[in-house]
């Protein structure tokens, strides 16, 4: 059975992960509650797959991808994370994560995760190494085979080249075919391949070239104008990220913001279209009373929300009522639901009024989250104002 590694701070979420698992019958859970445990089991234990978060105490997530990095490179990783932007997702991917999650998890969506990642690598971990692509694909036209190698690159993109008795008859790569995808792929660099049987029936031949001269321009392009791959460290990129909106969360109020876009009177529903444009999937947001009534909306889907709102509200004043019944708490802070298909966020703004968001499953939930804080200093002044 497969060894799986999640590593959290939160031990609630450690507890409800692995017992959310033990019947699966794919893969066995171990937990660490910081890097530095995490570098432990790896030492002691064989791990096939680790899935870290990315805050943690004493080692947090960033420092133990960057030492599995250099101590265990085999190992592939999951992040998840509570603050992912769309800049951090794209750097932990391109350091080699298999996925980026969104922190709360659904436990079934996460083992989902964990065992197509699982598979994977698999499949990966069969691919041959130490030839570059180029080189490789010239000893399958040598040996004149019949095959559909399949092209890996590092950041997760991958892609096909088909061979019918030595001869390159196809390419495939996202939106690419033919010549095209051939010479896309053989520009990646750190690649692994594998070989499997044709698919039934066999493609046809799309190519324009044969594999020698794409072989030739591939090479003379990279002589020309060198790799156009972006050199500078992921892991350190998502690190500065990560702490650029720490000190952004500990400063909502920080002059980021222009609210003069439409000049000194915006008003709110000026303003939430502006927060829409800093989030991707936004079904709806809104500013409504306690009392029901929204005051301002922003519905770029044309959805019907008013007897939604009228119900929500509702909800709110329980789950406030709730929160305040048990001592120490502190005030409420955040609302989220979370269904199949969306995400929705709720924060007060004043005693009497919150701010509704609700984003398709598209868009990021740390996003979502990062931009509600930002903006609620600004919403509390403009509901100060008369409209």
């Amino acid at each position: 059975m497969k060894q799986v590694l999640i590593v959290d701070d939160e031990p609630e979420l450690l507890l409800s992960i692995k017992s959310g698992f033990e019947h699966n019958g794919h893969f066995h859970v171990l937990t660490a509650e910081n890097g530095r445990d995490a570098l432990d089991l790896l030492d002691r234990n064989r791990i096939d797959l680790v899935v870290t978060d990315l805050r943690m105490p004493v080692m947090d997530g960033i420092e133990l991808l960057s030492v599995m990095s250099e101590s265990f490179p085999e190992v592939p990783h999951i992040v998840m994370t509570a603050f992912g932007t769309p800049l951090i997702e794209k750097q932990l991917k391109k350091a080699g994560a298999l996925n980026v999650l969104d922190k709360p998890l659904d436990i079934e969506a996460l083992e989902m995760a964990i065992s197509k990642a699982l598979d994977v690598h698999e499949e990966q971990s069969r691919s041959l190494f130490g030839l570059s692509l180029s080189s490789f694909l010239q000893m399958v036209a040598m040996e004149e085979k019949t095959v559909h190698i399949k092209v890996f690159h590092p950041s997760g993109r991958n892609g096909s080249l088909f061979f019918r008795e030595g001869e390159l008859i196809d390419a495939e790569v996202d939106h690419l075919t033919g010549d095209a995808a051939a010479l896309e792929m053989l520009a990646w660099e750190d690649t692994r391949v594998s070989m499997k049987e044709f698919p039934s029936p066999a493609p046809g031949t799309r190519m324009q070239s044969e594999l020698l001269p794409l072989l030739f321009a591939a090479a003379k392009h990279e002589e020309a104008y060198g790799h156009d791959e972006d050199f500078s460290n992921p892991l350190e990129t998502a690190r500065q990220e990560l702490a650029r909106l720490k000190e952004e969360q500990y400063q909502p109020t920080a002059p980021t913001i222009t609210l003069t876009a439409t000049g000194e009177n915006m008003g709110i529903k000026d303003l939430l279209k502006k927060m829409a444009d800093e989030m991707d999937g936004v079904l709806a947001i809104q500013v409504t009373g306690m009392d029901g009534i929204t005051l301002a909306l922003h519905n770029p889907t044309g959805a019907d929300v008013e007897a939604f709102s009228a119900k929500f509200a509702m909800v709110m004043k329980l789950v406030e009522k709730s929160v305040d019944s048990l001592k120490g708490l502190g005030e409420l802070e955040e609302n989220l639901v979370q269904t199949k298909n969306a995400w929705i966020l709720t924060r007060f703004i004043t005693p009497q009024h919150y701010v509704g968001i609700a984003v398709s499953r598209e868009g990021t939930l740390g996003n979502m989250r990062l931009v509600a804080q930002r903006y609620i200093e600004h919403l509390r002044k403009l509901l100060a104002k008369p409209e």
